[in-house]
């Protein structure tokens, strides 16, 4: 008898085991809009106008999309996008008259930040496409266009500062400020990739030979500071981290009801009602995606409703 009870046991704990978690239908929650601003499928609404979804029924998670910028369902699972990788900052040149004592270069292939590697890379001179201080104070560079140096979403890009003082006359003084790197993506999608706030620990400076120049990185600046006409000949480079401009973030929705919430309860002139409320602001067709999606640790059910919407 024992030998049976046990062998009932362990089939009983079997059976559990196996036994799959389902969950329910996500289709049992509705969603639906208000008529009086449908027209041939498509959603019209003016700017500042309030698009209502209406729900009703049981859900486990809700997702929206509002089809803007950063918030398109299309891109929910994009990582990496080969858009324009563009360059902007302020230069200053102070002390002395000497000219061409700066370049701005590019390049995507560097095996290593150390100066072998730094001197010996091929660096596309860029510095025609900035306009540059003369020494009459700081003046934008304007936008640098170096989707020429950009072959794939995996090439990575190196932006570096060449600073070079010759003796015999008061040498310049350079100071670098308002630096982006931003990959502008084909959707007007702006990425940022560098700040001088978020990278001043990642530039490498290099001085060479006799060279007692060397530039300087803070949360607000690169600077370097020429000698005197009598100090020697300075050469010195600063260097970005490797810029890998084509990774990107997904774009992401907002959670409506997360799993044990409820769905948002909104009273407009009196009349209440379940559901979700969004703003549009900006003119445009935009496709708004509402997911919801019901999951266990065995299985998860999705339902997608997207709604065309024009916003005039």
């Amino acid at each position: 008898m024992k030998y049976i009870f046990y062998a009932l046991l362990c089939c009983l704990l079997l059976n559990a085991c196996s036994k799959k978690i389902e969950v329910d239908n996500p289709e049992s929650l509705t969603i639906s809009v208000d008529p009086a601003y449908l027209k041939n499928d498509t959603l019209y609404y003016k700017v500042g106008d309030t698009a209502k979804f209406f729900m009703s029924g049981n859900s486990g998670h809700i997702l929206f999309y509002s089809g803007e910028i950063g918030r398109n369902y299309l891109y929910a699972n994009r990582t990496v996008a080969q858009g324009v990788p563009q360059l902007v900052f302020t230069s200053n040149a102070q002390t002395g008259t000497q000219a061409n004592t700066l370049q701005v270069l590019a390049t995507n292939k560097l095996a290593k930040l150390d100066a072998e590697n730094i001197v010996a890379a091929n660096w596309t001179n860029i510095t025609s496409r900035a306009t540059l201080s003369i020494g009459s104070g700081a003046v934008a560079s304007g936008t640098i266009n170096m989707a020429d140096l950009i072959t794939g979403t995996s090439d990575s890009l190196f932006i570096a500062f060449k600073y070079t003082g010759l003796t015999g006359t008061a040498q310049r003084t350079w100071t670098i400020t308002n630096l982006t790197v931003n990959n502008v993506l084909p959707d007007g999608n702006i990425v940022p990739q560098v700040t001088l706030a978020a990278d001043l620990n990642y530039w490498t400076k290099l001085k060479i030979g006799s060279s007692t120049a060397n530039w300087v990185s803070t949360a607000t600046q690169l600077q370097v500071v020429g000698g005197t006409a009598t100090a020697p000949n300075n050469i010195s480079w600063v260097v970005s981290k490797p810029i890998y401009v084509s990774r990107i973030n997904p774009d992401v929705p907002v959670v409506v009801k997360p799993l044990a919430g409820e769905i948002p309860v909104y009273t407009i002139a009196g009349k209440t009602y379940s559901g979700y409320n969004y703003q549009y602001n900006t003119k445009g067709t935009y496709t708004a995606t509402i997911v919801v999606y019901n999951n266990s640790i065995d299985e998860q059910k999705t339902m997608i409703k997207q709604f065309i919407i024009k916003v005039l």
